[in-house]
């Protein structure tokens, strides 16, 4: 992973003593972390608003968000159905969200992986965003 990183133009820094690897990594403006010892799950915000303190009604204001964010992720999609892992992304009728909550979402599964783009807003305080996610999937088929 670190060769991988470092190949990509992104700077690695060993923040945790314990770890003999860095755990830290950044390029431009973009941050990652390791997190844990669980699988690998990687997440990339593709938009990203951040939520007013006030507005005058928190039901339109935050639904209109939600709609802008939800009106994105077709193109996203069509991008991941149209390239090159088109032809190796499996639809399933399981929910493969790993328990996160989306406000809308589509998922696939390739190579023992999963691949999800979705609409999520985790908390009143954080912004709304479009995320790509990609983590080790459940071995089992559709």
């Amino acid at each position: 992973m670190e060769a991988v990183l470092a190949a990509s133009g992104w700077e690695g820094e060993r923040r945790n003593p314990a770890k003999g690897w860095a755990t830290t990594w950044r390029r431009d403006d973009a941050g990652a972390w390791i997190q844990g010892d669980g699988p690998v799950e990687v997440e990339f915000t593709l938009w990203s608003r951040e939520v007013a303190d006030e507005w005058p009604d928190p039901d339109t204001y935050l639904d209109d968000l939600y709609d802008a964010a939800v009106a994105e992720l077709p193109g996203v999609v069509s991008q991941f159905e149209s390239g090159v892992l088109g032809t190796r992304l499996e639809v399933c009728d399981e929910d493969l969200t790993g328990g996160a909550d989306f406000i809308d979402q589509t998922a696939w599964r390739f190579s023992g992986k999963v691949l999800l783009t979705g609409v999520k807003h985790d908390d009143t305080e954080a912004p709304v965003q479009l995320v790509v996610v990609l983590r080790e999937g459940d071995v089992s088929a559709c």
